[in-house]
């Protein structure tokens, strides 16, 4: 009897196996062997322009000139600071809006037209959303400047001011990211049970304070998950700042992304490209390795 049972957790092992190679397999050559030989050409002179025969290794010097150049500290402060408000905003803002769409008002024909008209944005991919916004930022033909100057007023230097520039991406990252984090925690407020809400009624809790003491704890994993995705993307963003400003005004607007394609696209420099793109790599893995962290954490305090 044991041993049957032995064989027939190893045969279970096995198909588990078979079934998930193919994921494997493409993880692994399409992510690990990437990220390695990424890894390995940051320690390199390795330039596209120069032959093959010139690639030699060269140490930490790709990680010692991208740590001297003022341009890729620059772009991380830039990065950081819009990651903080882009990441505190737009789930802000998706929550107002899941709870606008949860509530009773919202219902039948007019809350679908309502939510989709809200998901529209974060259907289209992010060149395609930096260029309507282009139209719309454009310095002379956009909609904002050329309404502004049929009405004799002074148009404003959207991608020419650093100011503008900034708050610019920031209208262009509330708009196409608050959509997919609206749909997450909307699905999150259908999991709260109704009757948490009328015992704390009963008690005479007004909205505030079942937002506050009942909606908030019973979706926190939720926001956890979302905080994490957001976190991520705008740590990674490049496609918006690439097509709306490309970078400017004098790279204030520059992320660290588009650092790193700069550095390897525009200078032909793959090795400090590489460098600078590990060292992207390993701050998302240690957001994310915290991030699980803590949504473990949250889980098992709820389940006790």
């Amino acid at each position: 009897m044991c041993a049957d049972m032995i064989i027939d957790k190893r045969k279970r092992k096995i198909y588990a196996l078979l079934f998930m190679g193919p994921a494997i397999l493409v993880l692994v050559l399409f992510l690990v062997v990437p990220v390695c030989y990424g890894f390995g050409i940051s320690f390199m002179d390795f330039n596209l322009a120069k032959p093959a025969s010139a690639r030699t290794f060269i140490g930490l010097n790709n990680y010692k000139a991208i740590l001297n150049n003022s341009h890729f500290w620059n772009s991380i402060k830039f990065t950081l600071g819009f990651m903080i408000v882009g990441v505190i905003g737009t789930v802000v803002l998706a929550m107002l809006l899941a709870l606008a769409l949860n509530s009773s008002m919202v219902k039948g024909l007019i809350g679908r037209f309502t939510k989709s008209i809200f998901i529209l944005p974060m259907m289209l991919c992010p060149v395609v959303v930096a260029n309507i916004w282009y139209i719309i930022f454009a310095p002379n033909y956009g909609l904002i400047n050329s309404t502004l100057s049929r009405l004799d007023m002074n148009t404003i230097s959207f991608l020419g001011d650093t100011l503008w520039a900034r708050l610019a991406l920031i209208i262009v990252e509330f708009w196409w990211g608050t959509p997919y984090i609206m749909i997450i925690l909307l699905a999150a407020l259908t999991t709260v049970p109704a009757k948490l809400y009328e015992a704390a009624q009963l008690d005479g809790a007004g909205k505030v304070q079942c937002f506050f003491y009942i909606t908030l704890p019973s979706i926190r994993n939720f926001i956890i998950l979302v905080v994490a995705i957001r976190l991520m993307d705008t740590l990674r963003m490049f496609d918006i700042s690439f097509t709306l400003t490309e970078g400017g005004p004098q790279k204030t607007t520059q992320t660290i992304s588009y650092f790193i394609y700069e550095r390897g696209f525009e200078y032909i420099n793959t090795g400090q490209a590489s460098a600078a793109s590990m060292f992207l790599f390993l701050t998302i893995a240690i957001i994310t390795f915290v991030f699980m962290k803590i949504s473990i954490k949250s889980t098992s305090e709820l389940t006790e």
